[in-house]
């Protein structure tokens, strides 16, 4: 299965944010180019699920979601993983 590159944030970088600029570079394409997150998922949701959870440990998670011709899986760690979903459909 081909899937895009991972990217791990730093804590300077909410996961909506993350996620915008993972998508952006796997499509080749300026941020502002892309459908507007909010259409699929609530970024501010998003961004509060995981608040705090790297400084703490305690919470840990992932959330899974699909746009833009990609699976996006974010993790209570930071990490953005988007997945081709022509590459899920090949392999099924």
């Amino acid at each position: 299965m081909t899937s895009a590159p991972q990217r791990d944030e730093s804590a300077a970088q909410s996961p909506s944010e993350a996620v915008v600029e993972a998508l952006a570079d796997a499509k080749g394409v300026d941020p502002l180019e892309l459908d507007p997150l909010y259409d699929v998922i609530d970024p501010d949701a998003l961004d509060a699920l995981f608040d705090g959870a790297a400084a703490d440990g305690r919470r840990q998670g992932r959330v899974e979601f699909r746009t833009d011709g990609y699976r996006v899986e974010v993790t209570s760690t930071g990490r953005v993983h988007l997945t081709s979903l022509d590459a899920l459909e090949a392999s099924d």
